[in-house]
C-alpha cells in the first residue's frame, strides 16, 4: 500500500456532514447456505489455500518492483493459478502506455561494510532505480547536513568518491507500547462518527510511515526545489546514505522510476543503529572508510500489465463486480504485508467462490494491479481503459516549489496530494455494468468493517451483509474516506469502491515499505478471515436484484485541488 496509515482512516469524506449512519433495515436477501459454504471453503484450515499463495508471492517470487522480472513471473504464475481453479479468461492485461516505466530494475547484490577504523557489516538496500558500484569500491564517509546551494559551496571539489551522510545521528525511541495492535471497542466506535472527537484519534504512530519522512535524508531543499543529490553526484560522491528514527534494524525504501540511470545518486537505506554510529565515530574525528559491491540491472521497455481472471456469472453475466489489491511491492523484503496479504486473499477468494459451487448472477473479477507504489497507475490504466477517465488539462502555471507533476490519476507516490486541472469525466459504456469494488490494502490485519467513501446509501445494505461476519469481529461502518489504495481508481469515475477496514498489527510501525515485510509478518487466521470475508462480498454484491447505490458523478477537478486522501 502506497501511505494510507491511521491518518487516512481519520480523514473526513466532503459528504461527511451527518454525525452517524443510517440504521434502517435494507431487506437484503441472504442465503446462509451458500455463506456457510464460502466459510467452510475459507476458515477451515484444512481448506484454505491463502498461506500458500502468500508463501509462493512473497518465497518464491520475492519482491514484486514493477517493470521487474520477478512481478512478471508472479503475475504468470498467478494466471496458471486461476486457470488451474477453473477461471475464465486469466491473463496479464497491458497497459496500453508505460506511464513513466521506461525501465524495469533489479537490485542483484548488495554488500556494505565499514573496513576502517574498524570492520562492522552494513546492512542496507539501494533505493529503486538507483545504478551499481561496477565492483567493489571504497570511500571516506563525509557527514553533510547543510541542503541549500549556497551553504553547499564550501564542499565543491571535496566530494569525490566519497559517501555521504546527509544527515545528523536520529534520536530512535524505544518501543514504550507494543509494535502490534488491534482495534480496540472504543476506536471502532469513533470510526463510525462521521468527525474524530479528538485530534489524537488517527494520529500516525511514532515510528510509523507518518513520521518517516522526519529523517529520509531527502535530496531537494533550499529554495526554488533545489536538489542537493544532484550537487553530490556532480560533485562525484559514491552515494548518499540514509535512514529513518525508528531504529530497531528497520529501515524504509523507495525509488524514482523517472530518473536517468547516469544521472542519479546512488542512495542507501540503512539501520539507524549503524548510521548513528559511523556519525558519532566522524564526530570524533575517527575517519570512517566504506567499502561496497552493488549490482544492479535495468531492463528496458519492460513490459507493464495487470492481473486479471473472473469468474462468469449466470443471468446477469454483462455486469461486473470487483475484488482487487495492487500485486506491486518495494525491495527491501519480499513484499508481504504490502500488499501480498491483499493480493493473496484475493486471490483465495476468487478460488473460495469457484471451488465452494455458490452460484453467481454477476461476472465476478479480479483485478491485481501494479504501479499502485508510484501512483494507482495500474488501477487508474484498467479504470480508464474500461470505465471512465479524465483528461488532465494543460497546466497554465508551473507547480510550486518544482514539485513533480502528479499521474493522471491525481497522485503522487500512491499517497495524493495537490493535481493538475482535469477535465470532464469520460465515461465508457462499462460504466453503466459495473456492480462493486472492493479493495485489501491495509496489511495482514483482521477485517473489521468497511469505509464507505461517503456513499450513506450503501449503509444499510453493508450492515446486514456483515451480520454473518459479526462473529469474526467486523461490525463498523465509516461514512469517512480512506486514500492512497486502488479503489480511489474507481471512486474518482463514480463507481461504487471500497476498502476494508483492518486491524493495524505491525503495519505502521514495523512493515509498511521496510526491510521486515516478510512472510513471517503474516497472521494466518487474519489472512483467511479476510479471503472468506471478501469472497462473500463478492457473492453477494454478484447476486442481489440491483447493482450497489452509487454517489453523483463528480465534475471536473480544479488545478491544486486536494486528492481523495485525507478529505
Amino acid at each position: 500500500m502506497t501511505h494510507q496509515v491511521r491518518t487516512a482512516a481519520a480523514a473526513l469524506c466532503a459528504a461527511a456532514l451527518v454525525a452517524t449512519l443510517p440504521l434502517g433495515a435494507a431487506g437484503e436477501k441472504i442465503d446462509y447456505e451458500a455463506i456457510n459454504k464460502i466459510k467452510e471453503q475459507g476458515l477451515q484450515l484444512q481448506n484454505s489455500k491463502v498461506m500458500e499463495i502468500s508463501s509462493w508471492l512473497t518465497d518464491v517470487y520475492g519482491p514484486r518492483l514493477t517493470g521487474s522480472p520477478n512481478i512478471q513471473k508472479a503475475g504468470e504464475w498467478a494466471v496458471a493459478k486461476m486457470n488451474e481453479w477453473g477461471l475464465q479468461n486469466a491473463a496479464l492485461e497491458k497497459w496500453s502506455s508505460d506511464r513513466g516505466f521506461a525501465r524495469g530494475w533489479t537490485n542483484d547484490k548488495f554488500y556494505m561494510a565499514a573496513v576502517s577504523p574498524q570492520a562492522f557489516v552494513i546492512p542496507g538496500t539501494p533505493n529503486a532505480w538507483t545504478p551499481g558500484t561496477d565492483g567493489p569500491v571504497r570511500g571516506e564517509v563525509i557527514v553533510v547536513p547543510e541542503t541549500t546551494s549556497e551553504d553547499l559551496q564550501k564542499y565543491s571539489g571535496k566530494l569525490k568518491d566519497k559517501w555521504i551522510l546527509g544527515q545528523s545521528a536520529p534520536d530512535v525511541a524505544a518501543y514504550w507500547s507494543a509494535p502490534a495492535s488491534r482495534n480496540t471497542t472504543e476506536e471502532l466506535e469513533q470510526l463510525e462518527l462521521a468527525t474524530p472527537p479528538s485530534p489524537e484519534f488517527g494520529v500516525a504512530r511514532p515510528g510509523g510511515p507518518g513520521a518517516a519522512g522526519a529523517f529520509s535524508g531527502r535530496g531537494r531543499g533550499g529554495a526554488g526545489g533545489f536538489n542537493r543529490n544532484d550537487f553530490f553526484l556532480a560533485q562525484g560522491a559514491l552515494g548518499l546514505l540514509i535512514t529513518l528514527p525508528r531504529g530497531h534494524g528497520i529501515y524504509s525504501v523507495t525509488g524514482n522510476r523517472n530518473g536517468e540511470p547516469d544521472k542519479t545518486l546512488r542512495t542507501i537505506n540503512i539501520p539507524a543503529e549503524q548510521y548513528g554510529r559511523i556519525v558519532r565515530m566522524v564526530e570524533k574525528n575517527q575517519p570512517v572508510t566504506i567499502e561496497a559491491d552493488i549490482k544492479s540491472t535495468y531492463y528496458p521497455n519492460p513490459p507493464l500489465f495487470n492481473v486479471v481472471g473472473e469468474i462468469r456469472g449466470t443471468d446477469k453475466a454483462d455486469e461486473i463486480v470487483m475484488l482487487g489489491a495492487h500485486f506491486d511491492s518495494w525491495h527491501a523484503s519480499t513484499g508481504a504485508t504490502d500488499n501480498a496479504a491483499g493480493s493473496a486473499a484475493m486471490l483465495e477468494a476468487m478460488r473460495i467462490l469457484k471451488q465452494s459451487g455458490v452460484r453467481l448472477r454477476r461476472t465476478v473479477r479480479i483485478g491485481l494491479w501494479t504501479g499502485e507504489e508510484q501512483g494507482l497507475v495500474g488501477s487508474a490504466e484498467y479504470v480508464g481503459a474500461h470505465f471512465g477517465s479524465r483528461q488532465q488539462l494543460p497546466a497554465t502555471t508551473p507547480p510550486a516549489g518544482g514539485a513533480a507533476a502528479p499521474d493522471a490519476a491525481g497522485q503522487r507516490g500512491g499517497g495524493g496530494g495537490r493535481g493538475a486541472a482535469l477535465g470532464p469525466l469520460e465515461l465508457k459504456p462499462e460504466h453503466a455494468k459495473f456492480a462493486a469494488y472492493f479493495n485489501i490494502d491495509n496489511g495482514t490485519g483482521a477485517i473489521r468493517g468497511v469505509y464507505l467513501q461517503g456513499n450513506d446509501a450503501v449503509a444499510p445494505i453493508f450492515r446486514e451483509w456483515m451480520e454473518p461476519f459479526r462473529s469474526l469481529g467486523m461490525t463498523t461502518l465509516t461514512i469517512r474516506n480512506t486514500g492512497g489504495t486502488d479503489h480511489q481508481s474507481f471512486d474518482r469515475v463514480g463507481l461504487p469502491g471500497f476498502q476494508f477496514i483492518q486491524d493495524e498489527v505491525e503495519y505502521g510501525t514495523m512493515t509498511h515499505h521496510t526491510n521486515l515485510d516478510s512472510y513471517e509478518r503474516l497472521q494466518p487466521n487474519d489472512m483467511r478471515k479476510n479471503a472468506t470475508i471478501a469472497a462473500a462480498f463478492a457473492y453477494l454484491a454478484a447476486n442481489r436484484d440491483e447493482k450497489l447505490p452509487r454517489k453523483p458523478l463528480p465534475g471536473p477537478v480544479a488545478a491544486g485541488a486536494r486528492g481523495t486522501r485525507g478529505q
